[in-house]
């Protein structure tokens, strides 16, 4: 009986150096072969059910007053309150359909049976609910994570992070069952993913405020004010659907080297 727990335990043990030692360096190079192999129909997709909606959200979304120079964080929070008040719909209907369509591009990039687009969005929809669910237990984790100091959000983001890619590539349906698989993928990597994850929110935080501020003062000297800010619009809504559709790539990679699923290969048809 102590020899099998030995085993047991040392079989433990390599599992855990084995996640240990994801290398980084070739996920970026799976995610950028997947990105070049499937990049006209990720595209398609993206800009269906992301980049338009995201347009479309950003002209029907309503601005509460805004703020004081000397605000506080009580009235910051009241603002961000009053946001969500009068835009829930818009936020919830744009959260569900870009949630599809990051769902139907990991079903492209992970399913074996290398599904049509068609295919993909069908495979998508019975898993969209326990994602959804899913997604928002882990924001609500992370934001309670935020407020014990910061770290433990930081630290829940890497550890579920995949629950996209769990979805799509095992058609997992429960939130929990798709939270738990997540983090043991990301045993003993919650850090390095988290720090990869953080790194491109940054870097596209970063190239957002740049292409906005020059394009918006190009258009507002050359253009009429409506078309100025459908311009600027348009420019956030692209960056926004580039970081998402690099993220899911990201998150794919990441996915393939920690269960084990096949290198990229060929584009995906489609049809």
């Amino acid at each position: 009986m102590a020899r099998g727990g030995d085993i047991a335990y040392r079989a433990r043990k390599r599992e855990h150096k084995r996640l240990s030692r994801i290398d980084l360096a070739a996920i970026w190079d799976d995610a950028k072969q997947m990105g070049a192999a499937n990049r006209d129909i990720l595209g398609a997709v993206a800009g269906m059910f992301m980049f338009l909606p995201a347009l479309v959200a950003e002209q029907l979304v309503k601005q509460p007053e805004p703020l004081a120079e000397n605000a506080t964080n009580d009235m910051m929070l009241a603002r961000l309150t009053q946001y969500a008040e009068l835009n829930w719909p818009v936020l919830l209907a744009f959260a569900a359909i870009s949630s599809f369509a990051v769902l139907a591009m990991h079903a492209l990039l992970l399913r074996g049976e290398r599904p049509t687009v068609r295919e993909a969005l069908v495979m998508a929809l019975p898993v969209l609910p326990g994602f959804f669910l899913a997604n928002l237990l882990q924001g609500l984790g992370a934001m309670g994570g935020f407020m014990l100091f910061i770290l433990p959000g930081c630290y829940l983001i890497g550890r579920l992070a995949l629950i996209a890619p769990v979805s799509a590539a095992e058609s997992q349906r429960n939130p929990l069952t798709i939270l738990q698989r997540s983090a043991a993928l990301t045993r003993g990597n919650g850090w390095r993913v988290f720090g990869v994850l953080g790194l491109i929110f940054i870097m596209m935080i970063m190239l957002g405020v740049v292409l906005t501020s020059v394009v918006g003062v190009v258009a507002e000297l050359l253009l009429p004010a409506d078309i100025a800010d459908l311009l600027i619009a348009m420019v956030s809504a692209l960056v926004e659907t580039a970081r998402t559709v690099l993220v899911v790539l990201i998150c794919a990679a990441l996915y393939r080297a920690t269960a084990g699923a096949p290198a990229a290969g060929a584009p995906f048809s489609s049809r």
